[in-house]
């Protein structure tokens, strides 16, 4: 079987489990969300750059839940947006090959999107998380 990263959502200590999101299909990180002031004379050639904080940024993870059935479905469901409190501090670890990972410090300011479907045996779901928010 293919290796595929695993996403895990902690505490905000990093090491007491939230959850797992499985089957995630769209993940827009990382990103390189560094600020910088850039000061220029009026009467002085070009300009300095201050570095400053990495800046907030939104990550994007588009995954879906797969059930046996209608009810296991909804029981994943419910469970993971009890799991997920909004404004609630996270760690989130994400494998980025076998044996490295990044992590992230993230906040749910938003609900969990699900998009329309029957809803038999999977639901396609959205969550936003708020990274560098605490």
């Amino acid at each position: 079987m293919a290796w595929t990263p695993k996403y895990m959502l902690y505490q905000y200590d990093g090491l007491t489990p939230v959850c797992q999101i499985a089957n995630v299909v769209e993940d827009n990180g990382p990103q390189d969300p560094i600020r910088f002031t850039e000061i220029s004379g009026s009467r002085g050639q070009g300009s300095i750059i201050v570095q400053g904080a990495n800046a907030a940024w939104d990550l994007k993870l588009g995954f879906w839940l797969i059930g046996k059935n209608y009810q296991d479905l909804i029981a994943q469901l419910d469970s993971l947006q009890s799991s997920i409190v909004p404004n609630t501090p996270y760690v989130l670890k994400i494998d980025r090959t076998p044996t490295t990972s990044v992590s992230y410090n993230v906040k749910r300011v938003t609900p969990i999107a699900w998009d329309m479907s029957s809803r038999f045996y999977s639901q396609k779901g959205t969550i936003l998380f708020r990274v560098n928010s605490w």
